[in-house]
């Protein structure tokens, strides 16, 4: 299909050509240069597609339910809210329910909503005292055999993992996935400032939902916070739900680590775009919904409910963000560390383009140049 795209890129109205799932022009709207394809005016402002490294599920729909309907319905969801590429994240897990979910997904289906890039294997390599809401009886100790067959049954399409740093056989273990081309992310840990930044020579460039599942920044015992805040080349994910962290720190993040290491992802459940108050999974686990916050039965925060677009409208609320920063903390960075073609707007790009509207609601979403989604 060909297309025109209309919208405002930079404060002025341009076109957009898109062929083959590119962009393969860029003109002023209404000069004619562009003319021959389907117009679509959206009105609104264009941007390069949402990229989450880090969602479970949504729409109902939760990873570890194993199954190319359970997939789409995640991709769906999520693209009605701006995202156009996603890591499915599993938890920690028995090895069975893992394979069944790696086995599960065919990376050549084509699908509708948000292209799935692969996986974000979140656990089981973590630390027991920092379990979060992952099921603690499922973590094990680093294991590379683990690993290799997983990358195997997965087809290669693993691209993320978060691991504990101060669990024995971390360094091994990151070092085997750097050289499989596999991103790890520091995360669900008590590593101290120290080991972190011996880690992060090891390999690992990320921090999983900074703040959360480790130990807090303490002017004596800066941790894996400071380690972060310190080393200006590692990436820090940040879930603006206003719930898991509180603006102030948010805003201190932000200050800190800037719009070029900054990644917004949702670490959303099942429960997504779902009514409020009834009972949901993560991973087969119930969960409940109130107030907006995600809880085990026992009352530990289990992931969110959160879309990127509304984190987006949440940090521009409390002026932590301007306008012109949204495609760098919710595109380009994760489009940076894990080597994706996206994060742009500019010709031979893949046209995973939406456009939002003057309130930051998406609009339009365009997936390879296929309009996914029209409000």
């Amino acid at each position: 299909m060909r297309y025109s795209i209309q919208g405002m890129i930079d404060k002025t109205k341009k076109q957009l050509l898109v062929e083959d799932g590119k962009i393969v022009d860029i003109g002023e709207f209404g000069k004619g240069s562009l003319t021959g394809a389907r117009l679509i005016e959206t009105n609104g402002s264009i941007l390069p597609g949402f990229v989450d490294v880090h969602v479970h599920g949504g729409g109902g729909a939760d990873t570890m339910d194993a199954s190319e309907e359970a997939f789409e319905q995640i991709a769906t969801t999520h693209a009605q809210h701006g995202t156009t590429a996603l890591l499915l994240t599993t938890i920690t897990e028995s090895e069975e329910a893992i394979e069944k979910t790696l086995s599960a997904f065919d990376p050549y289906r084509k699908r509708n909503g948000a292209e799935i890039i692969g996986f974000h294997l979140e656990g089981p390599f973590i630390h027991p005292g920092k379990p979060g809401a992952q099921p603690k009886e499922y973590i094990q100790p680093p294991n590379v055999d683990l690993l290799r067959k997983w990358m195997a049954i997965s087809q290669g399409t693993i691209r993320y993992m978060t691991v504990a740093p101060d669990v024995q056989g971390a360094e091994a273990l990151v070092r085997e996935a750097k050289r499989m081309g596999v991103v790890v992310s520091a995360g669900h840990t008590f590593t101290s400032y120290e080991q972190a930044l011996t880690s992060f020579d090891w390999g690992i460039q990320s921090v999983t939902h900074l703040y959360n599942a480790m130990t807090g920044l303490h002017h004596r015992h800066p941790g894996l916070v400071g380690a972060a805040f310190d080393r200006e080349e590692v990436y820090t994910e940040m879930i603006a739900d206003n719930i898991h962290v509180h603006q102030a720190a948010m805003k201190v993040a932000m200050r800190i680590k800037g719009i070029d290491r900054m990644m917004l992802i949702t670490d959303a459940i099942s429960a997504a775009c779902m009514a409020e108050g009834g009972t949901y999974s993560l991973g087969g686990h119930p969960v409940t919904v109130k107030d907006g916050a995600v809880r085990l039965m026992d009352g530990t925060i289990a992931g969110s409910v959160l879309t990127i677009d509304q984190a987006v409208r949440n940090l521009i609320a409390a002026s932590i963000i301007r306008v012109e920063d949204v495609s760098f903390i919710t595109s380009l960075n994760q489009s940076r560390l894990l080597g994706l073609p996206f994060g742009r707007i500019e010709i031979g790009a893949p046209a995973n383009i939406i456009a939002m509207d003057e309130h930051l609601n998406v609009t339009h979403t365009f997936v390879r140049g296929n309009l996914v989604y029209q409000q």
